[in-house]
């Protein structure tokens, strides 16, 4: 018995060493919870920052580490709760601040997220950090003006910040400033020739006006993401778009070929069948799109249609009435059902 007393005071001791004051380190119950979540998550990296924080508990830097993993694993009450530890710690580092703002934002909580944001604004005023994100905010709910002002505010400071100029751009092209947003979005990647997001968004907006110099842009972006399909595939959309058919065909079947694209078998499907006049090969590739996502409500409709060119009325009828069990109003198919009777 005395030696189970002496193990349990030296345990308490340990315990109590090892957390800390419980103002500033985390609390035996925290302790015990974040274990029990290593062991749920099955998570090596949440488990040795647990044992860092039972060994260091009033370093503020552990905490924010250990804020982010949570934030990953969607665990955003003890992503909030470790912020706030690690703002209380060192209260004069605005990554601190910042890092909570995140997990606002990842949880929808955007009122709190401003308030946070506005906070840090007066605390660091030459953040510029902190204004992009007030400028991101205002954006998200869109306050142009506001968001602009932002932006301008952080460039005043540094003027050679990539991201400010990528969302300068991205406000003037959802505010419809077209020309604006190119101008800033070249700027943006004169200032970081690595922003394949700009470069992307500079495709998209040429690739609207069906302007070769899109697939300039899109090649940018694949070159520095090579293994982001979307990229891809907007290129071969361009290719489609511009009437470069075999080329299109050819960026889809690669494209397919490394993942699943139900659009890439929908399109190469409405190539055969269009353009191509190949309604059986056609209907493979509606077929296959459908089976990539059995709600593929376009890629029914576009079957039914190749079927009726097959002179297949009732594989025809059977895929009309799924786009309306799919879209009970949806006219076309409807109609189209009705011209079969």
């Amino acid at each position: 018995m005395k030696q189970l007393l002496y193990f349990c005071s030296v345990l308490t001791m340990a315990l109590l060493g090892a957390c800390g004051e419980k103002k500033e380190g985390q609390s035996a119950a925290d302790a015990l919870h974040a274990d029990s979540l290593s062991a749920q998550f099955n998570s090596p990296e949440l488990k040795a920052l647990n044992d860092q924080i039972l060994k260091e508990p009033a370093l503020a830097e552990l905490y924010s580490k250990r804020a982010a993993l949570y934030l990953r694993l969607r665990q955003f009450e003890e992503a909030i709760s470790d912020s706030r530890r690690a703002i209380k710690l060192d209260s004069l580092n605005a990554k601190y601040y910042l890092a909570l703002v995140d997990v606002f934002f990842s949880n929808n909580n955007t009122r709190q997220a401003k308030e946070l944001l506005e906070s840090a604004e007066k605390k660091f005023p030459d953040n510029t950090e902190t204004l992009l994100k007030l400028s991101e905010l205002y954006f998200l709910v869109k306050q142009y003006q506001k968001a602009i002002e932002y932006v301008n505010k952080a460039l005043k400071i540094d003027e050679n910040i990539a991201r400010a100029y990528y969302i300068k751009g991205s406000i003037y092209r959802e505010s419809g400033d077209t020309a604006k947003a190119i101008s800033s979005l070249v700027t943006a990647t004169e200032q970081d020739n690595a922003y394949k997001d700009a470069f992307y968004d500079l495709g998209v907006i040429y690739a609207a006006r069906k302007n070769p110099l899109a697939m300039q842009y899109y090649e940018n972006a694949i070159r520095l993401s090579p293994s982001d399909l979307s990229y891809q595939y907007a290129r071969a959309k361009l290719l489609q778009d511009i009437g470069k058919n075999d080329e299109a065909i050819a960026e889809y079947k690669s494209i397919v070929s490394k993942g699943n694209c139900e659009n890439c078998l929908y399109n190469l499907g409405a190539i055969y069948l269009e353009l191509k006049k190949e309604p059986k090969i056609a209907l493979d590739y509606f077929t296959k799109a459908i089976a990539a996502n059995p709600q593929y409500l376009e890629a029914y409709f576009a079957r039914a249609c190749t079927y009726t060119q097959l002179n297949d009325k009732q594989s025809a009828r059977a895929d009309y009435e799924l786009c309306l069990k799919l879209k009970p109003d949806y006219d076309d198919a409807a109609r189209a059902l009705d011209n079969l009777k």
